[in-house]
């Protein structure tokens, strides 16, 4: 039976069958009530609930008033089953019932008859008895169910099966239809529930076979699923593959064809094509039996030519020149070098993006009213045509500003606060990215100040004739908030009191949004950490909140043994055991060695940078290293006294004591005098005294801050020592985003060194440049002084600068690529620093490597020094600046 006739074959029955699905109508004949005089009124109140309950099981009631005026002109003699059937057949009523209600103590019984108006239909007596009055509305509500069971019985639902289906389970079937056990059947309910089935997709036929019993239909629901999808062809793709194709898609081999879904997947097949630019593809599809109940499913493609944007029309553009608003588009033409930029391609979703950006743009230069309508897109033979609609409106420059609300400082503060004053001053357009940075940076500064919650609207006013808005700002400041308590969590390592020491705020503080950032960056610098969290928690009071720390802890040891090529070391072996959070107390333990043809270090180092989380940090080295310099090799073996006191959220004082003995030995015959006076065993006597202030985000490959660091060492003199010289020394670095994720970084180290008296100065002391860690490009050491007799030796004064661009490469490990340009010079004792300094650029790559910041460059050197013919690479593993 195909679905045509089944259709047809439900209308017919339908129309013959709903008469007998229609609301039926009783007569309900007077109840004979006995109760005492005192509850005469339970007769009135009956009657009322009998006639609701059976309302409620969808019953209509004849009329009352219909029903006395037949009962006058035809009064019943008795109450038997041929006088009510007389009455019912004159009322045209399905059925009648009659009985009393007969109050029995303190409960009650209700006696009924339904009978239907001619002989051999339903004559049912019921009787129903409850023993408290209470229970009245409820007994009532039974009888009507049970009329209804009576009535209602031969086209009740009874059970609901399922047949013909294989793969699909029954449940797809039962999930999907209205009839449920237990209902009324009904035609039309059975349509509609195989118009649903049919709209799965899922079935090539449906039938419906419908039983009668005794106690009620059995309904079948008889199914023949679509075939099985033996194999998927797809013809004529070329330009996309196969293989995204059949990912993309919802059918897979297998599954049962479903042609609802086959379309979904169409459209996300001619998807596919629209992102490579193919814009009038067709796809169609047909199928080939293979064996019963399964098919082949062949998608035939049409990929035609490929589309690009051919042309960006901006109309409506008077004021501004149409070239520089289409800067500001994501989508562009089709140009010369799209093949490799990939442009030219239209993305539906940049479309809504370029109106917000041209809107932005307006915006941003005075024009407040702008309008930007939906972009028409037109494919043509030769291209894609995009047309974005501008109404431009009027512009205006900046007024006046005023502040108006709570204002908790002089005006003159909040002046210099804002930016859109500047733009007053100076006479330029208005600026919407400009006022939506005043909103945050006033509402911040309130927030400083202790009110977590102010809020910052505004209101402009439009001056036409003159083209300027005033611009006010309403500052609510709201309560004054305190911190009520500082919540720690995610620590299972670090203690407590190493976090809270790095806050800048504490409990019962004010509280301030500055000291929350400052508080968070500076838990992160700790780099004990992959997450760091700070949020604010409401408590009961209005006027307090809680600060919620969240941390989740990283590795913080490691152990590494490992082997590489250094452009200063040759080959290397090197090993460390560090712990920078030794104990979750903060303390860092190291121990590090290394290997190489021209030298051995072995270093051991404890630092504890919060004495009792104190502002005083102490720490020790232990060292023994071996060199092979040009000209001679050296022996040392020393340790370190290392204190420090911090000042303040940025800065550190710090303060070493160094002891070391050293030797000097293998000189070459051609070395200097200078050199060769060194020869044999010395000791080395000096303290150190120096400041950093140090502003950056984080410790690896900082994005913003600044580090200034100035320093005197004072060696020999009152000391002792063979040693005798003082050096000092300024170093500064800046860091700053750009655009996307550059990051501009610039760093410039200015060293001298002087005599402490007649004593002499170790060549190692003085300064020599060149290599990764100075200026690259140029051998390590190449950049030096030379004595009277031509010999390379160190100077008294040193300079060089490194300017850096980075950017990530691969930021999920910390890969990072660089450009840079370097340039530095050392001069010696009666020399003065001048601009005659060595210069190169180069690229690179770093990696934030488990066994430390890792290095490779190759730098290219702008002036000639020792026959240098080209640049050089050069690897590392250390700091950068």
């Amino acid at each position: 039976m195909n679905r045509k006739i089944l259709l047809a074959w439900t209308i017919v029955f339908f129309s013959l069958f709903s008469c007998i699905c229609s609301a039926r109508t009783i007569v309900i004949i007077p109840f004979k009530v006995n109760t005492p005089p005192s509850y005469s009124y339970l007769s009135q109140d009956f009657h009322v609930l009998l006639k609701g309950a059976l309302k409620a099981e969808g019953f209509n009631i004849y009329p009352e008033k219909s029903l006395l005026e037949i009962l006058k002109s035809h009064p019943l003699s008795s109450m038997n089953p041929s006088s009510i059937r007389d009455i019912l057949i004159l009322t045209g009523g399905d059925y009648a019932i009659y009985g009393s209600f007969t109050e029995i103590g303190t409960g009650f019984s209700i006696d009924t008859t339904l009978i239907s108006p001619y002989e051999g239909g339903i004559e049912r007596s019921f009787s129903i008895s409850k023993d408290n009055i209470l229970y009245l509305m409820q007994a009532v509500k039974e009888l009507a169910f049970k009329i209804k069971e009576t009535i209602y019985q031969p086209l009740v639902i009874r059970k609901i099966e399922v047949r013909g289906n294989k793969i699909l389970g029954k449940d797809v079937v039962l999930m999907r239809i209205q009839e449920q056990r237990g209902d009324i059947f009904e035609l039309k309910k059975v349509d509609d529930d195989i118009r649903r089935l049919y709209k799965t997709g899922y079935f090539e036929q449906i039938a419906v076979d419908v039983q009668d019993t005794p106690k009620g239909k059995v309904v079948t629901f008889i199914v023949q699923e679509k075939p099985i999808i033996g194999t998927i062809e797809i013809r004529g793709a070329k330009h996309v593959k196969k293989k995204d194709i059949l990912e993309a898609m919802t059918i897979k081999k297998g599954g049962l064809l479903n042609l609802k879904i086959l379309a979904e997947d169409l459209d996300k097949i001619r998807e596919l094509y629209k992102k490579k630019g193919y814009y009038n593809v067709r796809i169609t599809y047909s199928l080939k039996k293979v064996a019963k109940g399964r098919a082949e499913l062949i998608l035939h493609i049409k990929e035609g030519k490929k589309l690009y944007i051919k042309k960006i029309i901006i109309k409506g553009v008077h004021q501004l020149k149409e070239k520089d608003v289409k800067k500001v588009l994501a989508l562009s033409e089709r140009g010369f070098f799209s093949w490799l930029t990939g442009s030219g391609i239209l993305k539906q979703g940049y479309l809504e993006r370029d109106v917000a950006a041209i809107e932005a743009y307006y915006a941003n230069r005075g024009f407040i009213d702008v309008r930007v309508g939906e972009p028409k897109v037109e494919f043509k033979k030769d291209g894609i045509y995009i047309t974005f609609n501008v109404v431009e409106g009027e512009r205006y420059k900046v007024g006046k500003i005023y502040f108006k609300g709570d204002i908790i400082v002089p005006e003159k503060k909040l002046y210099k606060i804002i930016k859109l004053d500047d733009l007053a001053r100076e006479g330029k357009y208005f600026n919407r990215s400009v006022l939506r940075k005043d909103t945050e940076r006033l509402r911040k500064f309130y927030a400083d100040y202790g009110y977590a919650f102010a809020e910052v609207s505004v209101d402009i006013e439009r001056h036409l004739e003159q083209h300027t808005v005033d611009v006010t700002f309403n500052l609510y400041k709201r309560q004054l908030v305190f911190i009520n308590r500082i919540i720690i969590e995610g620590n299972t390592k670090t203690r407590e009191n190493v976090i809270r020491r790095s806050l800048s705020i504490s409990e019962g503080d004010r509280f301030s949004s500055k000291k929350i950032d400052s508080s968070k960056e500076a838990l992160t610098k700790l780099d004990y950490f992959d997450e760091v969290n700070i949020d604010t928690i409401p408590t009961s009071s209005p006027n307090r909140l809680d600060l919620k720390v969240h941390v989740k802890e990283k590795s913080t040891g490691f152990f590494s043994v490992g082997a590489g090529y250094s452009s200063i070391e040759k080959f290397f072996l090197t090993g460390q055991v560090t712990e920078r959070n030794l104990f979750g107390r903060g303390y860092s333990l190291s121990f590090k060695g290394s290997f190489s043809s021209s030298a051995t270090y072995f270093q051991a180092s404890f630092w504890n940078p919060h004495l009792y989380d104190g502002p005083l940090g102490i720490g020790t080295d232990l060292y023994k290293s071996t060199r092979d310099y040009d000209d001679y090799s050296l022996d040392r073996n020393g340790g370190a006294l290392n204190l420090a006191y911090s000042v303040g959220s940025y800065t550190r004082v710090y303060w070493n004591w160094s002891l070391e003995k050293y030797r000097v030995y293998d000189i070459d015959e051609y070395a200097s005098d200078e050199i060769k006076d060194l020869k044999g065993n010395h000791w080395s006597d000096s303290m150190t005294i120096s400041a950093v202030r140090d502003s950056t985000n984080r410790r690896f490959a900082p994005t913003k801050g600044t580090i200034n660091s100035i320093f005197l060492e004072y060696s020999g003199g009152v000391l002792g020592g063979d040693d005798d010289f003082i050096k000092t020394g300024y170093e500064f670095a800046y860091h700053r985003p750009l655009w996307w994720r550059f990051v501009f970084n610039y760093h410039f180290n200015i060293k001298w060194l002087f005599q402490n008296g007649g004593g002499e100065v170790p060549d190692f002391e003085k300064f020599y440049l060149g290599g990764i860690n100075t200026v690259r490009g140029y051998g390590y050491d190449d950049i030096s002084c030379y004595d009277s007799e031509g010999n390379e030796v160190g100077g008294y004064k040193e300079y060089y600068t490194n300017v850096e661009i980075t950017f990530p490469i691969k930021e999920e490990i910390g890969l990072l690529g660089v450009l840079f340009f370097d340039a530095g010079n050392v001069w010696n004792k009666g020399e003065m620093p001048d601009l005659d300094v060595y210069k190169s650029v180069g690229l690179g790559i770093r990696w934030n490597s488990p066994m430390g910041p890792l290095r490779l460059e190759y730098g290219y050197p702008l002036d000639k020094l020792k026959d240098n013919t080209g640049g050089r690479f050069e690897f590392s593993v250390g700091t950068f600046f």
